[in-house]
């Protein structure tokens, strides 16, 4: 099959078709076997890698859209992670890290770092974000001015095993740094990764003890990991990979009730109709974060707790409509093999996500701290 690139921002119509005419079809394909073996989604990447859309995160002198940085791309981004998050969630989830990883390398390094990032992602290359610590402690680098190593073990490591070359938060001297490592000889742990959804991203523990770190593969100042806006509200990129699959699963329930002709049921068209209210509160929110998180002349406080309220109303949505979905379809929507199975159960793990209660809090300081009139409070 032929694939043609999906870049350019001027034919950004074309990308949307191509994406989901060609592109998702084949996703959503991909998206049963890969979720029934259990398995890194490689076939799904090389179709992402083919349509151009690992390297859209380049800069457009490079080929790329620039998705994930420069504000301009947003509205492409916002399409791509809801059209593959509709299609393959799993694979949406690397797809995002990817994005992120970029971005965050991309922002904090210097010309020739930049350039060995062009490189690789030019050559095919797929990217990640490897964060959490384990309980044992942080990953340290070691060593003295020849030569550094890491130590230590992270969590969560999605896509772990096939991933080459994952941004990776380590410790040095009481710094929070971000290192870009050739992680091939990690010991890498997937046997922990028992999960009841999101089973193709492989996450898993990984070791990285004695995997070495070269100087000009240390990115930024310390703790630019953590910067803001950009750490709290860059969430707004996960949230629309699960609005795509929300929204998947009311696709499915109206389609399946037209197809047994239950679609003149007033019960039926009752859930239809608000699940179908759902996805349109859920995707709004998440358009009004994405604007807020890209644009900027939003005050960083704000644009944190929008995201924080964006993603705490799709993940009520979403809940909602996995709900609604079950109660349409009965029994077949529990059946091993049946899309709205998979997505739903995909969909409830992905919205995990952490600190929610934090995220709830943080919002609360902020309209207090403002003291405007809620009408007012989020008015661009």
């Amino acid at each position: 099959m032929t694939i043609h690139p999906l870049r350019r921002s001027h034919d950004v119509g074309h990308a949307q078709r191509a994406l989901a005419e060609v592109v998702l079809p084949r996703l959503r394909e991909f998206a049963i076997e890969d979720d029934a073996k259990g398995v890194y989604p490689s076939e799904g990447m090389d179709l992402l890698r083919r349509a151009g859309l690992l390297a859209a995160v380049l800069p457009p002198a490079k080929g790329g859209e620039g998705l994930g940085w420069i504000p301009s791309g947003m509205p492409m981004l916002f399409d791509v992670l809801t059209g593959i998050g509709g299609a393959h969630l799993s694979l949406a989830r690397l797809y995002e890290g990817h994005v992120n990883a970029f971005a965050l390398l991309w922002t904090h390094g210097d010309e020739a770092q930049r350039g060995r990032l062009v490189d690789y992602v030019s050559g095919g290359g797929v990217m990640g974000v490897w964060n959490a610590p384990s309980p044992d402690g942080p990953v340290r680098l070691v060593g003295d001015g020849q030569r550094l190593v890491l130590r230590g073990r992270k969590i969560y490591c999605s896509g772990a095993g096939d991933l080459r070359r994952p941004l990776v938060t380590a410790e040095r001297d009481g710094e929070l740094l971000m290192a870009w490592p050739d992680v091939s000889n990690a010991r890498v742990d997937l046997s922990g990764w028992k999960v009841h959804g999101m089973r193709a991203t492989m996450t898993g523990t990984v070791d990285f003890d004695g995997v070495e770190v070269r100087h000009e593969d240390l990115f930024g100042k310390h703790d630019d990991y953590h910067r803001q806006p950009a750490f709290s509200a860059g969430a707004w990129r996960f949230v629309a990979a699960q609005l795509g699959a929300a929204a998947a699963l009311v696709d499915l329930m109206r389609d399946s009730l037209s197809v047994t002709r239950r679609d003149g049921d007033p019960y039926q068209r009752a859930r239809l109709a608000d699940a179908a209210m759902l996805v349109e509160t859920a995707r709004l929110w998440t358009w009004g974060a994405a604007k807020r998180a890209e644009t900027v002349d939003v005050a960083v406080d704000d644009a944190i707790a929008y995201v924080g309220m964006a993603r705490l109303t799709v993940e009520r949505a979403s809940m909602e409509i996995i709900d609604l979905a079950q109660r349409s379809l009965g029994l077949r929507s529990m059946m091993t093999g049946d899309p709205v199975e998979r997505i739903a159960r995909d969909l409830a793990t992905y919205l995990r996500q952490p600190v929610p209660d934090a995220i709830r809090d943080g919002v609360a300081g902020r309209v207090l701290a403002k003291g405007l009139p809620l009408l007012e409070c989020w008015a661009t």
